[in-house]
């Protein structure tokens, strides 16, 4: 997946009044780019379903919820390919990956949110990502810009899969894999979040 999971989001401490943002699901996008140990990577999106920032009186975050639809993981790099697309998509779905049919949503919550010594618009977001039933802790570094009633914010996170139990083609878990059939251990998820009053 590029959640993110997501995702997470992208807060602007700065404003001078409390407020409440609606994430713009249609202007916001998480990539996800995944590959094996020797050989090819995959990337593509998922959709975010919805979410919110809430700000308080000194304008500093003090809530964001984002949910991401997982029934909609695409894949990019197979377009000429649209069998073998098809067929990635239907895996990444299906119970060795995300089992999309049991956890339709992932969702992400923040638990903090402070500014990066030395820069006035990089942030140390920390949160909580659940995926696949299971949350876990995240942190990860994030960019935000704040524009008239809107944020934006971009954040690349490394999701370590075997933390929410993401085993298929690990070669830490399965130690007779050979290299070409060994998938990375992490994959990352690039967030492009808007949120609007």
């Amino acid at each position: 997946m590029k959640v993110s999971i997501l995702s997470a989001v992208v807060l602007f401490s700065g404003m001078a009044m409390a407020d409440v943002y609606t994430i713009d699901t249609a202007a916001s996008r998480i990539e996800w780019k995944a590959g094996k140990k020797i050989g090819s990577f995959h990337n593509g999106d998922i959709k975010v379903k919805s979410g919110k920032v809430e700000t308080d009186a000194k304008g500093s975050v003090k809530n964001v919820d984002v949910v991401v639809d997982m029934k909609t993981i695409a894949n990019e790099d197979l377009k000429d390919s649209p069998d073998y697309q098809k067929k990635l998509v239907g895996h990444l779905s299906s119970d060795d990956f995300f089992k999309v049919d049991k956890h339709p949503e992932a969702t992400f919550k923040l638990k903090s949110i402070s500014p990066k010594t030395g820069s006035k618009d990089e942030y140390v977001v920390k949160g909580e990502l659940t995926m696949i039933g299971k949350s876990e802790a995240v942190e990860f570094p994030a960019k935000i810009s704040a524009e008239k009633g809107m944020l934006k914010g971009t954040a690349t996170i490394k999701i370590e899969r075997l933390k929410w139990g993401l085993q298929y083609g690990s070669g830490s878990v399965f130690k007779t894999l050979t290299a070409d059939k060994i998938i990375n251990d992490s994959f990352d998820l690039t967030l492009n979040l808007v949120a609007k009053k």
